[in-house]
């Protein structure tokens, strides 16, 4: 398990355990460039000074403050903050349950794994992650972090469970889509999706490269080794789509097929013939008795003498 980045208590109604979040994500392998002045090849150092006076401040002196007027503060220091307790600062506490797909993604955030702390909770913890698996539900609830309550969605993930911070309702913007009402071309949808089904495929995140990142890291590199800098080519901005039904059709190509014309037949598959071994039941008449009686008339009618010889041996 990585670092912990908080540690506390997950509650349902009266079941509680000790758990420790670590986060799922990391940025730890990105390249950061740092600020330099080119006169003396240093780092620059910034300072924090006072706005009005340009006096430097120390880190140690600085509080914090909310602007409730224009160049009115309200100052906070940090016996103020620290009295700020609620009760779920030390508590990730699940109130309710609802289906996953209820949760709208945009309001999805940062993930942590949360790993049960110590022995004496994890029976809580698996029993927990398994009614929610078993339920096929997720827990809404909140958590403090940063200075702030966040609401959170805990999920089960893999074998153990995973934390969402969530966004507020004010913090997510509705859509405000304008498109036009009038109806689409059919057949410029149809091969639109035949596009779709030939790109189709696996999500593979391990194949993503960021080539930005892999080219700032060649860049560095052959600095520091004295090298030139290599030319890229520039790359080319894409032109605005004029004629849809040309793109669409230049898209089939480019894959070597050509599009089919609208409403053609698929040809149908001949009907192969059955190779399997060939019945040997010979054909039987159906029908009963009556099939029987009619069958004994047609041979007395065609052969009397045989029906005579027949009755005679009866």
């Amino acid at each position: 398990m990585s670092r912990p980045s908080w540690s506390g208590h997950l509650r349902v109604s009266l079941v509680t355990c000790p758990i420790a979040l670590a986060p799922a994500t990391s940025e730890s392998d990105r390249i950061r460039l740092n600020q330099i002045n080119p006169k003396t090849g240093n780092r620059i150092s910034l300072k924090p000074v006072d706005a009005e006076t340009g006096e430097p401040v120390e880190r140690a002196d600085i509080v914090k403050g909310y602007q409730y007027e224009k160049g009115q503060y309200v100052v906070l220091d940090k016996e103020d903050l620290d009295a700020l307790q609620i009760e779920s600062t030390r508590i990730l506490d699940l109130t309710s349950f609802v289906d996953r797909a209820s949760v709208n993604d945009l309001f999805v955030e940062t993930q942590y794994y949360v790993y049960p702390e110590g022995k004496t909770g994890v029976d809580a913890y698996r029993v927990i992650s398994q009614a929610l698996r078993n339920r096929k539900k997720v827990g809404i609830g909140s958590i403090v972090l940063t200075s702030r309550e966040h609401p959170v969605m805990v999920e089960p993930h893999e074998e153990g469970l995973m934390m969402s911070l969530l966004r507020t309702a004010e913090e997510v913007r509705g859509a405000e889509f304008d498109l036009p009402k009038d109806k689409l071309d059919g057949e410029m949808i149809r091969m639109a999706e035949e596009i779709l089904d030939r790109l189709k495929g696996k999500w593979e995140p391990g194949k993503f490269r960021d080539r930005y990142q892999d080219a700032l890291k060649e860049l560095i590199e052959a600095k520091v080794k004295g090298l030139p800098r290599e030319k890229r080519p520039t790359a080319e901005e894409p032109s605005n789509v004029i004629d849809l039904m040309a793109a669409l059709k230049k898209s089939l190509a480019s894959k070597g097929v050509e599009p089919e014309p609208a409403g053609a037949a698929k040809p149908k598959r001949a009907k192969q013939q059955d190779r399997r071994q060939p019945s040997i039941l010979l054909p039987v008449a159906g029908g009963g008795r009556k099939a029987a009686a009619a069958a004994r008339r047609e041979d007395e009618e065609e052969t009397p003498s045989k029906s005579r010889k027949r009755r005679k041996a009866s």
